[in-house]
């Protein structure tokens, strides 16, 4: 019985050991770089305020739709493209290369569904670790002891991979709380919480919550 524990403990170690380098290793890159940016060539600098106002107008559509909070999307000037060429990128990586019209309509017109196409091809880079924390904080507020028994099975890896599982699914986070029991009962369907695990893993439990929404 004692070997049994000590070897469980070395599991959790381990476990926590990965977690906290994978934290490490996450914030490092938040810092190096945007979660989405827009470079804009000098002939669309002018239109920069419209650019930010679809920005938030799309931000407040993506919540209304599936409760997923957008990050700040950067806006800067890049004097090294062309004078009318708009790049897209999430975490450095380019999404979209474009030439634009310098005018209102057409930019409103283009802008706003590309964006919002970007938004959700890209939802699982999107949805950062920081970001699921936030909405882990949100339902320990209601629902202390559910949080507490939840974050002691899975990671905020693994709840983050669920949630931007379940938008990519076409349903809705909105009810935060709500999201996280069907998690829970998913989670907790079995006693033992290893082999609980060992059957499950994150993709899983987010195709079973995506019934019930």
């Amino acid at each position: 019985m004692l070997k049994r524990i000590k070897n469980l403990f070395k599991i959790n170690r381990k476990e926590e050991r990965i977690t906290v380098e994978q934290k490490i290793e996450d914030l490092f890159e938040s810092l190096n770089e945007d979660t989405m940016l827009i470079e804009i060539g000098s002939d669309l600098v002018p239109f920069g305020v419209l650019i930010c106002d679809i920005i938030s107008e799309l931000r407040n559509e993506v919540q209304s739709e599936c409760g997923f909070i957008l990050p700040a999307i950067r806006v800067r000037d890049n004097v090294f493209i062309q004078e009318n060429e708009l790049i897209i990128s999430v975490r450095s990586k380019v999404k979209e290369n474009l030439f634009m019209v310098p005018n209102e309509q057409s930019i409103r017109e283009e802008l706003y569904d590309i964006l919002k196409s970007i938004v959700y091809d890209s939802i699982d880079s999107i949805f950062t670790n920081e970001i699921a924390e936030k909405y882990i904080n949100t339902v320990q507020r209601n629902n202390s002891w559910l949080v507490w028994n939840m974050t002691n099975v899975i990671s905020v890896i693994d709840i983050k991979t669920i949630l931007s599982d379940i938008i990519l699914k076409g349903k809705s986070i909105k009810n935060i709380d709500y999201v996280f029991e069907k998690i829970g009962e998913q989670i907790f369907s079995d006693n033992n919480y290893r082999d609980c695990l060992k059957k499950y893993n994150p993709h899983v439990i987010a195709k079973q919550v995506v019934k019930s929404l």
